[in-house]
């Protein structure tokens, strides 16, 4: 329809419509910000590029505002999972005391581990901390093996010989046929290269651990390998789903009996997430944690964010990524003071658009 039942004409691309004083129509000359979106630049870079330029600034100076010096977007709170060789270990992990004792108890046993837990409750970030901080001590020589589907037989016994090399547990090339930059030539002679390697280490009581993530993952035709790194003297770390140990158990029993299982991460309370986020901001602004109060996020916000996540530490991060990242819009939009800015449940439905109002 071209007009209103009074004859007037609907808005037009260009401008805003209405009446004037005498009835006629004029028209708002001020740029209609919408269609210049949809033109120009803005065409040119893209509908996702566009908002890339305009977006990302905000953060930055949201995260400056609150007295961290970020030079990119992971370097804000709650990106820790994008670089998780950056991650501080009281993040995730330390709030399952039982699990941390059990665990490193084995570890001192010598004992071949299994940690069973859901998708996103600290697996991946545990396997980061015992890899950084096991592979710093002189007593433990660590492998890892993040993308077990990637990872062929020779590749597992390699990346124990290139760990244990790197930490001066050197084979003797004379045991071998043909060696190259310190790894056997034949695979069959890649174990053992292992076996020598463990033993050697062992006479320092010095374990050689290899960490292997997504046990659920891993291709059959690596079981039989794994196991057999294992029976060389290698100790097992070994992380999952369920469903990877109940894999583990079904094609590869003898394995799956040798493994401690330590099953479910304990989920975050409120008062965990509370020190999370209090974790997260002073780790971002190079403090010291003290046990402080969590800046921006009211106590109803934790709530909150409890009970959308049920404490799964994945989740809390992307929720309170999430709303740190809303938090940045609406100070970024309003103009206020970095102190009046708090972080409320009511935020998460409050609407972002960086176009105006219609």
């Amino acid at each position: 329809m071209d007009g209103d039942k009074n004859g007037m004409k609907s808005t037009n691309v260009d401008g805003f419509q209405g009446k004037d004083k005498n009835g006629g129509s004029k028209t708002d000359e001020r740029p209609n910000r919408f269609v210049e979106m949809m033109a120009g630049d803005y065409e040119k870079e893209g509908v996702f590029s566009s908002r890339f330029a305009e977006i990302k600034p905000i953060l930055l100076s949201f995260g400056r505002a609150l007295g961290g010096q970020p030079e990119h977007l992971d370097d804000l709170p709650f990106t820790e999972e994008s670089g998780t060789e950056k991650m501080p270990e009281p993040l995730y992990v330390r709030h399952d005391e039982e699990m941390l004792t059990q665990l490193t108890s084995w570890l001192l046993q010598g004992q071949h581990i299994g940690l069973v837990s859901p998708y996103g409750t600290g697996k991946t970030a545990l396997r980061e901390i015992a890899a950084r901080d096991l592979g710093d001590r002189d007593d433990f020589v660590v492998a890892n093996v993040k993308n077990p589907n990637a990872t062929t037989e020779r590749g597992l016994y390699e990346g124990v010989i290139k760990a244990a090399r790197d930490a001066g547990y050197k084979i003797d090339p004379e045991n071998y046929w043909q060696v190259r930059n310190g790894i056997p030539w034949a695979t069959a002679e890649t174990r053992d290269a292992v076996r020598e390697t463990s033993q050697k280490a062992r006479k320092d009581d010095t374990t050689v651990l290899l960490i292997v993530d997504e046990i659920e993952d891993l291709p059959t035709k690596l079981l039989s390998p794994l196991q057999t790194t294992g029976d060389l003297g290698v100790r097992l770390f070994l992380s999952g789903t369920p469903e990877g140990k109940e894999r583990l158990h079904e094609f590869r029993e003898t394995l799956d009996s040798r493994v401690r299982y330590y099953e479910e991460i304990n989920p975050f309370s409120p008062a965990d997430i509370a020190e999370y986020i209090a974790r997260s901001f002073a780790y971002f602004c190079d403090e010291s944690y003290d046990g402080q109060q969590p800046p921006l996020f009211t106590a109803e916000a934790i709530k909150w964010i409890h009970d959308q996540t049920d404490g799964n530490p994945r989740e809390v991060r992307l929720e309170c990524m999430d709303l740190f990242a809303r938090a940045a819009f609406v100070w970024h939009r309003s103009g206020h003071d970095i102190g009046r800015i708090n972080i409320t449940p009511a935020l998460r439905h409050r609407n972002i658009s960086m176009a105006p109002p219609d």
